[in-house]
């Protein structure tokens, strides 16, 4: 089983990831990256420990892999999806659990890559067996970069086919985001987007290691060096950093390439195998897993402010209660009326899935709001960092200002930075962005919101009581 030490050296691997225009050296030890990599680290530690729930005891390996063939198995990665988020709180959103879903789910039906030009199911079903063999953390980059179709001048490249050879296919250009990207394993690329028939160049699907010759990642500003982690709990132990991906001819060897040139292998590789539904298993337990959290801070705001048994206060808790217990619940029941598909799998029941990400667009913003609210300006009335608690005028003047021997003055401004690091950081103004969009536009996601939906059902008993009378 990988440990944390096991990710950390795997880091040091000469991958060209850029800050602040400047090659990082060491990933583990630079200040944009060094608190998500020990976050990481200890969640890979926290598997390696006796009958951790994040392991499948049949196989050894972390559970985020478990093909879910049967019913036992499909509860195994539930428990290990919540247990995972737990350790994050929700807040890492493409960590190892995410693509390892994708990859069992490819994997479940390799068929699908086996083609006349191509025969790739074999490699599908060896990659997927390497990377829950070595624990990977394989981030995805499968949105190409915002491009104005109207300026004839524009230089943008999505990432495309140049060439095959025997080693393996040279692709190049770029994609918008890889989440995690700098601190992973490796990337999972391809096309969300349905391609056109005549997009056979863009048609690709294969893992890259961040490594790779040609390979470069432009990191957004990193939020995890904004202050120290009393005054930024949440972005310095958290922030996984989006960033661009581009690919200047860079050779993917034939071993991690699961598709080329192959538009209807692109356009059904989610949906005709099991991989975006019990990958996005993953997606709707974080979401409900930083509902709780942010619940359970609202909670302690109204406490400390002693409004916590104010009506109209309380109606407020109980209107941010309920969007968390909804997400519970609309999780709960994707899990429970999982069924089998044709080939064995047990796939996460899409009505209530896609529910669930449907209204991720719009609660978790909702959600930071209300904390807003509540929060009021309390997470503006806080000094400027730990370092003011150094000064004991500064500290006897503080005492004035928030003195309690129920919530210590130290005490509480923990409690308020916190909120702030959820309502209006750039840490914070990035996950509700991040939220809005993480399964794609709104109109996208309600379209496989529609899709799920038995509307036959709902039809037949309008029917029936239309032929009562």
């Amino acid at each position: 089983m990988r440990t944390g030490n096991d990710y950390l050296a795997a880091l040091d691997d000469g991958r060209a990831v850029y800050v602040d225009g400047e090659k990082v050296a060491t990933m583990a030890e630079h200040p944009a990256f060094s608190g998500v990599v020990r976050t990481m680290a200890s969640v890979y530690d926290a598997a390696a420990l006796p009958d951790s729930p994040l392991v499948d005891p049949e196989t050894g390996n972390l559970a985020i892999f478990t093909i879910p063939y049967t019913r036992e198995q499909h509860d195994l990665r539930k428990r290990c999806l919540e247990a995972w988020s737990r350790m994050t709180h929700g807040f890492i959103g493409r960590g190892p659990d995410h693509v390892a879903g994708l990859l069992a789910g490819f994997a479940s039906n390799p068929a699908m890559f086996d083609t006349e030009a191509h025969q790739l199911g074999e490699t599908v079903v060896a990659y997927h067996r390497k990377a829950a063999a070595e624990g990977l953390w394989i981030s995805n980059s499968i949105v190409p970069p915002q491009m104005n179709m109207q300026d004839p001048t524009s230089r943008v490249k999505p990432v495309e086919l140049v060439e095959e050879t025997d080693e393996g296919i040279f692709v190049h250009g770029a994609m918008m985001l890889g989440t995690g990207a700098a601190v992973a394993d490796g990337i999972f690329v391809s096309s969300i987007r349905p391609l056109a028939p005549t997009e056979s160049d863009r048609a690709l699907s294969f893992v890259v290691p961040v490594a790779t010759e040609g390979l470069t990642l432009i990191c957004r500003r990193p939020y995890a060096t904004s202050g120290s982690d009393f005054d930024y709990p949440l972005s310095t132990r958290f922030d996984e950093t989006d960033a661009m991906v581009t690919f200047d001819n860079v050779l993917v060897p034939w071993e991690s390439v699961f598709a080329v040139g192959e538009v209807p292998v692109i356009n059904n590789q989610f949906f005709g195998t099991a991989a975006h539904q019990i990958g996005n298993l993953q997606s709707i337990i974080r979401l409900t897993a930083k509902l709780e959290f942010l619940t359970g801070v609202a909670s302690r705001i109204v406490s400390a402010n002693g409004r916590d048994s104010d009506m109209a206060i309380r109606g407020q808790l109980a209107e941010l209660s309920t969007v968390h217990t909804v997400s519970k619940a609309l999780t709960e029941s994707a899990h429970a009326f999982a069924e089998q598909d044709e080939f064995g799998v047990y796939r996460p029941a899409g009505q209530y899935l896609y529910a669930a990400l449907g209204m991720q667009t719009e609660v978790y913003p909702r959600a930071v709001k209300m904390l807003g609210e509540l929060a009021g300006g309390g997470v503006i009335q806080v000094p400027s960092s730990v370092e003011d608690f150094s000064d004991e005028a500064e500290t006897v003047a503080m005492d004035l200002l928030m003195g309690s021997d129920q919530l210590p003055v130290r005490d509480r401004v923990k409690l308020f930075k916190l909120a702030w690091d959820m309502v209006g950081t750039e840490f914070a103004g990035r996950h509700v962005q991040y939220e809005r969009f993480y399964s794609g536009s709104a109109p996208v996601v309600r379209a496989l919101a529609h899709r799920f939906y038995p509307f036959a059902a709902a039809e037949a008993s309008v029917d029936e009581f239309l032929g009562t009378y």
